[in-house]
């Protein structure tokens, strides 16, 4: 009997790999990422997935086709070091992890990265990666292609693709990490979002909305009359500095140069901590004489107010929160609130406050400062990145110009009066002789 099966076996290979119902017919799992299948008109394929990419083979009709399939697919496997899969494991047998438990032990080996970019992973695995089914009591090496593709579409449907471009960096990364720890052997990942989302130059863009120069000044005026001066003045400087909110509520007094008429940008705080700029690089801004008075009049009211309190401390952080004992900087959901709701008093349209950012930026082109200048003040680590962002506020010379910059003299040999009279004339020739004829 076992001599028959081994025959068996040896005539009809496919007998010992375990058989899924496909769309066209049956498909044979023979190693990971190796499989045999049918297509809609009946012959057997060889699909490869490997890197990211597939690929197929065409062996024909009938059993004769499919074990030649079979076959090679083995060969396939052999050779790059696939596991040959005779039966697949049941989730008892498997012993790789469960995802949840194991992008836990990803996010906690992000060491390399800082703590911004980790928390914003732990906030997106655990606000719209773990809730889904998809991803809920299942082994990682249970979870393939077309389950994770199935998911980022619906997440794309109901977020932005910079969420769902975020998202996908995440499960990619948790998964090349399964593979180095050797409890997969392909990403399953790799290559989907271009499945998924369209291209850049077709997605929806959500460009810029800065205040123009009057309704900048209407709400920092409103600003002035219902905030605090601390929070008036962090407002004013995102408006007539660029800073981004996180490098605003981080200044100290000693960031700032009275003399140079300069501020020294080195770090941000967000979500309680302190960390370093969004290019990882210091730099330095110019500042207007407006706010060069305003911060002059802080300082030495921070200072008055340290001798009074008596506590020894020096003035150092420009923005301390009186509910934190004054040893941290404002939250950003604080600064947040107060903008919108000032914008409402002021009959604004309701901003956030990186519009202030984008309002800096704006005034500044429209005045015809040059690019590189804009990109310097605010700190984009490319002037690439400046021009995508702001290139139509990007102002030229104009009509004023164009006849100098285009110059030289062309020798005209026939004037306006010449070329008007001899095409009169010619139209007078045809005239007489369609008469004559």
């Amino acid at each position: 009997m076992a001599a028959r099966a081994v025959k068996e076996v040896e005539q009809m290979p496919w007998r010992k790999f375990k058989q899924k119902k496909g769309k066209h017919g049956p498909i044979y799992n023979v190693a990971t990422g190796v499989k045999v299948r049918q297509d809609a008109h009946g012959k057997w394929l060889m699909c490869i997935e490997k890197g990211g990419r597939r690929y197929n083979k065409t062996f024909g009709v009938g059993r004769d086709a499919l074990k030649k399939a079979i076959e090679a697919a083995e060969l396939i496997a052999k050779k790059f070091g696939g596991v040959i899969a005779v039966r697949s494991r049941s989730k008892n047998e498997s012993k790789a992890p469960y995802f949840e438990e194991y992008s836990n032990h990803w996010l906690n080996g992000l060491g390399r990265h800082s703590v911004f970019t980790v928390e914003r992973y732990e906030e997106i695995r655990r606000l719209h990666i773990l809730p889904d089914e998809t991803f809920q009591n299942v082994r990682i090496d249970e979870i393939n292609r077309k389950q994770i593709k199935d998911f980022l579409r619906r997440l794309e449907n109901i977020r932005s693709a910079s969420m769902v471009e975020a998202t996908y960096s995440v499960l990619s990364g948790i998964f090349e990490e399964a593979i180095d720890d050797e409890y997969i052997d392909i990403n399953p990942v790799r290559g989907l979002l271009g499945k998924v989302l369209p291209s850049k130059a077709k997605r929806k863009k959500f460009p810029a909305d800065p205040f123009s120069k009057p309704d900048r000044d209407r709400f920092l005026a409103k600003a002035e009359e219902v905030c605090t001066m601390p929070i008036w003045l962090a407002l004013l400087i995102m408006a007539f500095a660029g800073l981004r909110l996180g490098e605003t509520l981080a200044l100290r007094l000693r960031h700032i140069d009275f003399v140079g008429k300069t501020l020294t940008v080195s770090e941000t705080f967000k979500r309680g901590r302190f960390g370093s700029t969004k290019t990882g690089r210091m730099r330095k801004v110019d500042l207007p004489e407006l706010l060069v008075a305003a911060l002059r009049e802080y300082a030495v009211r921070r200072r008055n107010e340290m001798l009074k309190s008596g506590s020894g401390e020096e003035a150092d952080l420009l923005f301390p929160d009186s509910d934190k004992g004054n040893r941290q900087p404002y939250s950003q959901r604080k600064i947040q609130t107060t903008l919108k709701k000032v914008c409402k008093l002021a009959g604004l349209r309701v901003r956030n406050p990186h519009d202030l950012r984008h309002t800096y930026a704006t005034i500044l082109l429209v005045a015809h400062q040059s690019p590189a200048y804009v990109q310097k003040q605010l700190g984009h680590s490319s002037i690439k990145t400046t021009v995508d962002i702001y290139g139509h506020w990007i102002s030229g010379e104009g009509r004023g110009g164009l006849d100098d910059a285009l110059g030289g003299k062309v020798e005209r040999k026939r004037d306006a009066k010449r070329i008007f009279s001899h095409i009169e004339k010619t139209k007078s020739c045809n005239l007489l002789r369609l008469q004559q004829s």
